[in-house]
């Protein structure tokens, strides 16, 4: 007889409220969870994670950019294992929607940012230099808000210059395909 893994009394944990599953694969900590933690209630009918597909990604920036080469992500990045129900199976393994809005045209689908949780893979959106630099740009728009607060516009334009550097990079890491939307697979894991 095998020791009891809690499957069986475990409830759905698709976005971390009953564990320690990290936002956007570590992206956000535990400070950007809100005051509201929503949870699903549903018994676990077992556990996967999910997984990059890979793919070629890269595009022209401009009419006179040139062909830009397309940059290879060979996919297999692995999220962390989660306990989920039926449902969040279900609504996992659909994949991107496609783009459009919904009936009431009041919500877009497919859109960047996305309305699934399997259009992105974190570790392909925010590679390691793109993470810092999205870190930077953050903490200088901080900057930028109090200084404009304060009246320090010479300060505020330095940073802005600043800013401005960090954008133009992420920009050329996006038009290249080093930063990338891979899709996600939801596989079981035992």
């Amino acid at each position: 007889m095998s020791a009891n893994t809690g499957l069986l009394t475990s409830r759905c944990d698709p976005f971390g409220a009953e564990s320690r599953i990290q936002m956007l694969g570590g992206l956000y900590d535990e400070r950007h969870r809100g005051q509201y933690m929503w949870h699903c209630a549903e018994p676990a009918i077992g556990r996967y994670r999910m997984i990059c597909t890979g793919g070629d990604y890269g595009f022209r920036g401009a009419n006179d950019g040139g062909i830009v080469s397309a940059s290879h992500c060979d996919g297999g990045h692995q999220g962390q294992v989660m306990a989920l129900c039926e449902v969040h199976v279900a609504e996992f393994s659909v994949g991107p929607p496609k783009p459009g809005w919904s009936k009431d045209m009041r919500t877009p689908h497919g859109q960047v940012g996305g309305t699934k949780a399997n259009e992105m893979c974190p570790a392909c959106a925010f590679p390691p230099e793109a993470r810092a630099l999205t870190e930077t740009a953050n903490a200088l728009q901080q900057q930028m808000a109090q200084y404009q607060a304060y009246g320090l516009m010479s300060e505020f334009a330095r940073v802005q210059g600043q800013q401005d550097q960090i954008r133009a990079r992420l920009d050329e890491l996006h038009q290249t395909g080093r930063v990338h939307k891979c899709p996600l697979i939801l596989r079981e894991v035992s």
